[in-house]
């Protein structure tokens, strides 16, 4: 039962982290997290990357990606086209000005990433690499689980 409480307040306090850090990274770059993780990726692509391929990449739920990226097309800082070997597929690659607005705030990202981590030791940033990496596993096991329950849910 203290494992219990102790894990379930640890995952609080992840998420409360998460939260704080992508509200103090939006307030230094003035972008979410979200749209820089996208601009990111594309800009590391180089090229034209399938949607699909984009959503799996960022770790996005493809209707959130979408959103994201007719926004952030409104904004010009991306461009979409249709495959013209299946229209199906949508291709997305980063503008100009998309690239312009990377290059500026690369700097910027970096700085907020030193104040961050300036109080963490390699060690501890190691550990806790390590110790996320195992909750993903179990996130994934419970999943699976999930799902084979809800298959012996409609079997049964």
């Amino acid at each position: 039962m203290e494992l219990e409480r102790q894990s379930v307040a640890a995952l609080q306090q992840f998420g409360r982290t998460y939260r704080a850090y992508a509200a103090a990274f939006e307030q230094r770059l003035g972008l979410p997290l979200a749209r820089w993780r996208i601009l990111h990726a594309l800009h590391q692509q180089h090229d034209a990357i399938a949607q699909k391929a984009l959503a799996d990449r960022v770790g996005m739920d493809p209707g959130a990606l979408t959103r994201q990226l007719k926004a952030m097309q409104e904004l010009g800082w991306v461009e979409r086209s249709t495959s013209e070997r299946d229209n199906r597929v949508t291709h997305v690659t980063l503008s100009q000005a998309g690239q312009e607005l990377v290059a500026q705030l690369m700097p910027v990202r970096s700085a907020f990433l030193e104040d961050v981590l300036a109080e963490v030791s390699a060690a501890t940033m190691q550990d806790l690499s390590r110790g996320l990496a195992q909750l993903e596993a179990g996130i994934a096991h419970a999943l699976a689980r999930n799902a084979e329950m809800a298959e012996a849910a409609d079997a049964g």
